[in-house]
Protein backbone atom coordinates (compact mmCIF):
# COMPACT_ATOMS: atom_id res chain seq x y z
CA UNK A 1 0.00 0.00 0.00
CA UNK A 2 3.14 2.28 0.75
CA UNK A 3 4.18 1.74 -2.76
CA UNK A 4 0.68 3.08 -4.21
CA UNK A 5 -0.05 -0.08 -5.87
CA UNK A 6 -3.77 -0.45 -6.94
CA UNK A 7 -4.29 -3.86 -7.30
CA UNK A 8 -2.73 -6.80 -5.50
CA UNK A 9 -3.00 -10.42 -7.14
CA UNK A 10 -2.31 -13.17 -5.00
CA UNK A 11 -1.59 -16.58 -6.11
CA UNK A 12 -1.91 -18.10 -2.05
CA UNK A 13 -5.06 -19.02 -0.88
CA UNK A 14 -6.51 -20.92 2.33
CA UNK A 15 -6.53 -24.56 2.45
CA UNK A 16 -9.40 -25.00 4.88
CA UNK A 17 -11.37 -22.95 6.45
CA UNK A 18 -10.79 -22.48 10.10
CA UNK A 19 -13.67 -22.83 12.38
CA UNK A 20 -15.31 -19.83 14.24
CA UNK A 21 -13.82 -16.23 13.92
CA UNK A 22 -10.61 -17.73 13.90
CA UNK A 23 -11.11 -17.58 10.41
CA UNK A 24 -11.33 -13.93 9.61
CA UNK A 25 -8.61 -13.41 12.19
CA UNK A 26 -5.16 -15.09 10.43
CA UNK A 27 -2.68 -12.59 9.65
CA UNK A 28 -3.41 -13.05 5.85
CA UNK A 29 -7.11 -12.33 5.99
CA UNK A 30 -6.44 -9.03 8.07
CA UNK A 31 -3.67 -7.65 6.07
CA UNK A 32 -6.41 -8.19 2.92
CA UNK A 33 -9.05 -6.38 4.89
CA UNK A 34 -6.65 -3.53 5.62
CA UNK A 35 -5.76 -3.12 1.86
CA UNK A 36 -9.16 -3.32 0.59
CA UNK A 37 -10.13 -0.33 3.35
CA UNK A 38 -6.75 1.38 1.92
CA UNK A 39 -8.75 1.63 -1.61
CA UNK A 40 -6.07 -1.52 -3.25
CA UNK A 41 -8.09 -3.87 -5.40
CA UNK A 42 -7.52 -7.65 -3.98
CA UNK A 43 -7.88 -10.89 -6.40
CA UNK A 44 -6.85 -14.23 -4.73
CA UNK A 45 -6.61 -17.22 -7.00
CA UNK A 46 -8.84 -20.01 -5.60
CA UNK A 47 -7.41 -22.95 -5.78
CA UNK A 48 -9.31 -26.60 -6.50
CA UNK A 49 -9.75 -27.17 -2.93
CA UNK A 50 -13.22 -26.63 -2.21
CA UNK A 51 -15.84 -29.13 -0.21
CA UNK A 52 -16.71 -30.95 -2.85
CA UNK A 53 -15.03 -32.01 -6.47
CA UNK A 54 -15.45 -28.86 -9.33
CA UNK A 55 -15.77 -26.75 -6.30
CA UNK A 56 -13.38 -24.18 -4.87
CA UNK A 57 -12.32 -22.32 -1.32
CA UNK A 58 -12.51 -18.82 -1.02
CA UNK A 59 -14.47 -16.99 2.26
CA UNK A 60 -13.32 -13.76 2.33
CA UNK A 61 -16.14 -11.31 1.63
CA UNK A 62 -14.07 -8.21 1.14
CA UNK A 63 -11.42 -9.66 -1.74
CA UNK A 64 -12.54 -11.11 -5.11
CA UNK A 65 -11.71 -14.56 -6.00
CA UNK A 66 -10.94 -15.93 -9.45
CA UNK A 67 -10.71 -19.68 -10.47
CA UNK A 68 -10.14 -21.97 -13.96
CA UNK A 69 -11.43 -25.08 -14.52
CA UNK A 70 -11.10 -27.78 -17.04
CA UNK A 71 -13.56 -30.10 -18.67
CA UNK A 72 -13.06 -33.66 -19.55
CA UNK A 73 -13.85 -32.89 -23.61
CA UNK A 74 -11.42 -32.00 -26.57
CA UNK A 75 -13.00 -30.87 -29.87
CA UNK A 76 -10.53 -30.38 -32.95
CA UNK A 77 -10.82 -26.89 -34.54
CA UNK A 78 -8.99 -24.77 -36.29
CA UNK A 79 -8.13 -21.09 -36.68
CA UNK A 80 -7.32 -19.27 -40.43
CA UNK A 81 -5.53 -16.53 -40.40
CA UNK A 82 -6.01 -13.56 -42.74
CA UNK A 83 -3.55 -14.30 -45.37
CA UNK A 84 -5.32 -18.07 -45.32
CA UNK A 85 -2.61 -20.33 -43.24
CA UNK A 86 -4.25 -22.67 -41.19
CA UNK A 87 -3.43 -24.44 -38.06
CA UNK A 88 -5.29 -26.96 -36.59
CA UNK A 89 -5.68 -26.96 -32.66
CA UNK A 90 -7.84 -27.97 -29.90
CA UNK A 91 -10.84 -26.05 -28.92
CA UNK A 92 -13.88 -26.16 -26.26
CA UNK A 93 -16.76 -26.65 -28.29
CA UNK A 94 -17.39 -27.77 -31.44
CA UNK A 95 -19.38 -26.21 -35.00
CA UNK A 96 -17.69 -22.87 -34.01
CA UNK A 97 -17.66 -20.44 -36.91
CA UNK A 98 -14.95 -19.91 -38.38
CA UNK A 99 -13.23 -16.88 -38.35
CA UNK A 100 -10.44 -15.07 -39.92
CA UNK A 101 -7.73 -13.17 -37.77
CA UNK A 102 -6.22 -10.23 -39.37
CA UNK A 103 -2.78 -8.28 -37.87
Amino acid sequence: MEDGVDILSLSIGPSSVPSGPSAFLNVLEMELLFATKAGVFVVQAAGNGGPSPSSILSFSPWITSVAASIIDRKYSNSIILGNGRSFSGTGLARNIPTLALVY
